[in-house]
């Protein structure tokens, strides 16, 4: 498909997506709208590039509040007469519906008279409605619109206190991608103190949404959640709060535009993992552990492993073609006693099949043993995830396939990560991964743990 296709099909769609929730049949509850649009959205961006980042991030809990810096659409977006649908906001529904099978809650503004598109569309998914300041009939005072969006605080903590996720905008307004994002108000803030239990907040960082596809990557990425208490606020009538909200708006600020500029690279990660190599105290005994990012969110190694000294040359989505692009560039100057890899599994993404991924482990398994012939090589098998769920056959044959490999070359080790990570009846244990079904939690990572060890040691 050519790039102009695909804004052509984005807005064929968009449209088609418009006319599946206001066609809805009445009888269908606003919490199945909410669905139908999430699954229409995953199915939309499925088809667009999209790059998400920090998925490790996400709460196991529901009610938490997501915030994000609202985009602009871009003009030509139209879903219907006079009325747009907000990729950004719409792209989060269906992230959530994937990892929370629940959407959550979007703030959306109140419609104005003649935007009857903009009403029949919204009205169908009974979100909390607030009144945006570009946006208020001439009818009403400041006085009534305040009223109206103080009762915002009551919906919205039932909502949480009832286990689902709010998402909102700080802003009030959008802002394309180069201004993102505009002063926050205070008020979801607020309501985050208010309540008995502080939720948790969750940043999306949204670059490049109002764009159309065949122009940017739309970019989301998902950051530490925080409390309020974090930064010392426990009361919504704290004379700091409006501090502390300037002071998480300038971080977002640097967020966005980091993300914005950064490229589809690893330059900026590499960078960091060199310096790393350039202050190790001692090469001695290193075991060096090179792969994508179930290597780089292993930040307990170094403890795990101990007294083994070890060095964590992870980055994460880095595939077979950049370890091998960066490896004489990261290990030049050391001589490791042993080489951990962690790779294969970001190649399927690349639409590889199994014989074309174990032809390039074993190519570069053997560049590495060129490099360093009296080190041990150690590949560790790829793992079973529920996000991989529809591989999982490809993910057998390649760890088959490396299994195979360590056979015939006599430095070269496999660990079976993957029969540690399944159940008798061969499922993916649950209790091993993060939220979002993809990367290890501390439960997965203390199997890894063992494996590594137990390898290490029987090479004593």
């Amino acid at each position: 498909m050519n790039e102009m296709d695909q804004s052509r099909l984005l807005l064929k769609n968009i449209k088609a997506a418009f006319r599946g929730i206001v066609e809805a049949p009445a009888s269908f509850s606003p919490k199945q709208i909410r669905e139908l649009s999430a699954q229409q959205f995953q199915s939309i961006f499925n088809n667009l590039k999209v790059q998400i980042k920090g998925s490790e991030y996400l709460p196991y809990e529901k009610g938490s509040i997501f915030i994000y810096n609202h985009l602009d659409n871009h003009p030509s977006l139209v879903a219907a007469d006079h009325f747009q649908i907000t990729l950004d906001s719409h792209y989060i529904s269906g992230l959530l519906y994937k990892y929370y099978k629940d959407p959550g809650i979007r703030v959306a503004r109140h419609s104005l008279a003649e935007e009857s598109n903009h009403k029949a569309y919204y009205n169908r998914f009974d979100y909390i409605r607030v009144y945006s300041k570009n946006f208020i009939p001439d009818h009403l005072t400041k006085k009534e619109v305040k009223k109206e969006n103080k009762k915002f605080y009551k919906i919205a903590a039932a909502i949480l206190e009832n286990n689902s996720s709010i998402v909102f905008s700080p802003e009030g307004i959008s802002y394309k991608t180069e201004a993102s994002p505009g002063p926050f108000s205070k008020g979801v803030f607020k309501l985050a103190c208010c309540m008995k239990k502080q939720p948790k907040i969750v940043p999306l960082v949204m670059v490049d949404f109002d764009k159309l596809p065949n122009k940017a990557t739309y970019k989301c990425q998902i950051m530490p959640a925080f409390t309020m208490a974090d930064y010392g606020i426990y009361d919504s009538h704290d004379p700091r709060l409006g501090e502390v909200v300037k002071k998480i708006n300038t971080k977002y600020k640097y967020w966005v535009q980091k993300l914005r500029l950064e490229e589809e690279n690893f330059e900026a990660e590499i960078a960091v993992l060199k310096k790393k190599v350039e202050q190790l105290e001692t090469h001695q005994a290193l075991t060096v552990f090179y792969g994508s990012s179930t290597i780089r969110l292993w930040e307990n190694m170094a403890q795990d492993l101990a007294p083994h000294k070890t060095l964590n040359l992870g980055f994460g989505g880095a595939f077979i073609h950049s370890l091998s692009h960066y490896f004489e560039h990261l290990f030049n100057g050391l001589t490791p006693q042993n080489i951990m890899l962690y790779l294969g599994g970001n190649d399927l993404t690349l639409g590889f099949d199994t014989n074309r991924i174990v032809a390039d482990i074993t190519s570069f398994v053997k560049m590495v043993h060129n490099k360093f012939p009296e080190t041990n090589i150690y590949n560790i098998a790829i793992k079973p995830s529920f996000e991989r769920k529809s591989e999982l056959t490809e993910i057998r044959g390649i760890n088959y396939g490396v299994q195979a490999l360590s056979k015939k070359l006599p430095y070269f080790h496999h660990l079976g990560l993957y029969e540690k990570l399944i159940d008798k009846d061969n499922q993916i244990r649950k209790e091993v991964l993060l939220q979002d079904g993809l990367h290890l939690n501390a439960k997965g990572y203390k199997a890894l743990t063992a494996l590594v060890l137990e390898a290490l040691e029987r090479e004593q």
